[in-house]
């Protein structure tokens, strides 16, 4: 480009020399002609100098090599300066440019073919595109095909976009192609969002398009989300996806009191939110593994029971855990079995006992909420009273034959000790053993005849029952 422009100078100063140097050629040729008229006074003089006076070979040979010079210099111009053939093309596709343009494009190192070419390409899409913004952002090296082609989408999509916004964007370094598609998909699910609030997100490194197809897919299933809700969660790290999906199954749901923060807040607590709403949606049953408590009739229970339980979204973070519902619910049961009257109340209605565990609200700052606790399995146990009668009485009779035994060893003390003193001779001493051995007899003969009348009783009763 310098050369040439060295080159169309050098041709303008040769050019300027050429017409002095005919110029004093001409002003030395009619001073001659005059010296001959005045010197010379004849006719066949006279007649010979006029034909000196006209044009000599070197002179015509200059000027016939200063118009092919300048023949050439003017092909060059237009060849170089005025490419005709490409104004031609873009008159054709009714792109009005002027030579001056063309010449002012060259003069400032813009590519003609490329500049025109362009505004060919958008007049041939319905678009005009102003040639001066082409110019000047072509000289801030912008990608002007990349900036034209998203356009020209944009046209096509019936997005309201300019040329002076997307080469706005372009400029501060936003991701043209990937701002048109999502602009595009907004503009198919009838989502209204402008050009600049998706830059701005853009520059947030928010992912757009994730951000648009979250939001239509809570559109198309009926719901309403706020886009800047989206790009919040985003931005604090949430699984987008995951998360709308989970707001549109609750929502489908009806379940009650919530939004979707209360589920984004879920997602970014770490919890599988999918799983989460899920338990809120689809209540689960967990059977417990029996509790034993006693009645007040001394028998003993235990019972198994099924609880129904509902996860409640807006308590899943920081509430009580399902386990702790569950052992609530244990203790409850107990208390329960050990202020019913009699076990035969229980056996013969489960449900009220279940009932009234039901209505204690044990799910109160749970993660869980109760739907039902019922009865799935009974079993009797032990008597609790008769076996602590059983095992007093055992205890009085160890303690009888304790003081028994104490008994017996004071009065062998005291037998001893008039052995010693002389108080007791051994004739009374034998005496005495033997009125205790006849007593000791006569209560075993009394025990047993007292045993056998009372089989004999029993025996007459079933004959007369049997009767």
């Amino acid at each position: 480009m310098k050369n040439t422009k060295i080159y169309i100078i050098l041709l303008i100063i040769i050019f300027s020399l050429s017409i002095g140097c005919g110029s004093n050629n001409t002003n030395q040729n009619v001073n001659n002609n005059n010296d001959t008229i005045v010197n010379n006074n004849t006719n066949n003089t006279n007649k010979t100098n006029k034909d000196e006076g006209g044009i000599d070979f070197w002179t015509a040979l200059f000027l016939i090599l200063l118009s092919v010079g300048l023949a050439v210099a003017t092909f060059y111009i237009f060849k170089k300066w005025i490419p005709l053939g490409l104004w031609y093309k873009a008159w054709l596709s009714n792109v009005r440019v002027s030579w001056l343009r063309l010449i002012k494009m060259f003069w400032r190192g813009i590519p003609q073919e490329k500049i025109l070419m362009l505004m060919i390409k958008a007049k041939n899409a319905g678009l005009d595109l102003p040639i001066k913004e082409l110019e000047d952002k072509y000289l801030v090296e912008m990608d002007l095909d990349l900036v034209v082609d998203a356009l020209i989408k944009g046209q096509n999509s019936e997005l309201e976009v300019t040329f002076e916004e997307l080469a706005k964007h372009y400029l501060a370094k936003v991701n043209i192609d990937e701002l048109m598609e999502a602009m595009i998909i907004a503009k198919s699910a009838n989502i209204d969002i402008g050009i600049d609030e998706f830059a701005n997100l853009f520059h947030a490194n928010v992912d757009v398009v994730r951000l648009v197809n979250a939001k239509m897919t809570a559109k198309n299933s009926g719901y309403k989300v706020e886009f800047s809700l989206l790009a919040k969660h985003y931005l604090a790290g949430g699984n987008i996806e995951k998360t709308i999906d989970a707001y549109v199954s609750a929502r489908k749901a009806n379940l009650p009191e919530f939004d979707f923060h209360d589920i984004a807040n879920v997602d970014l607590a770490g919890y599988d939110v999918i799983e989460s709403i899920d338990k809120a949606i689809t209540p689960s049953v967990v059977e417990t593994a029996g509790v034993r408590g006693v009645a007040r009739d001394g028998v003993e229970m235990t019972l198994k029971v099924k609880v129904t339980l509902r996860a409640k979204i807006t308590n899943i973070i920081g509430g009580a855990e399902e386990q702790t519902v569950l052992a609530r619910v244990n203790e409850a049961l107990a208390t329960e079995i050990g202020l019913a009257e009699s076990h035969y109340l229980i056996l013969e209605s489960p449900y009220k006992l279940a009932n009234r565990v039901e209505k204690k609200d044990l799910h109160l700052n749970s993660a869980f909420e109760i739907i039902s606790i019922d009865v799935s399995d009974m079993k009797v146990g032990k008597d609790v009273h008769s076996e602590l009668k059983s095992e007093r009485a055992k205890a009085d009779a160890d303690k009888a034959k304790a003081d028994l035994i104490k008994a017996e060893e004071k009065v062998q003390k005291a037998i001893a000790a008039a052995f010693l003193d002389g108080n007791l001779s051994i004739h009374q001493y034998h005496a005495m053993m033997n009125t205790e051995a006849d007593t000791r007899m006569r209560d075993r003969i009394n025990k047993d005849k007292q045993v056998d009348d009372d089989h004999h009783d029993d025996h007459n009763d079933n004959h007369n029952d049997h009767h």
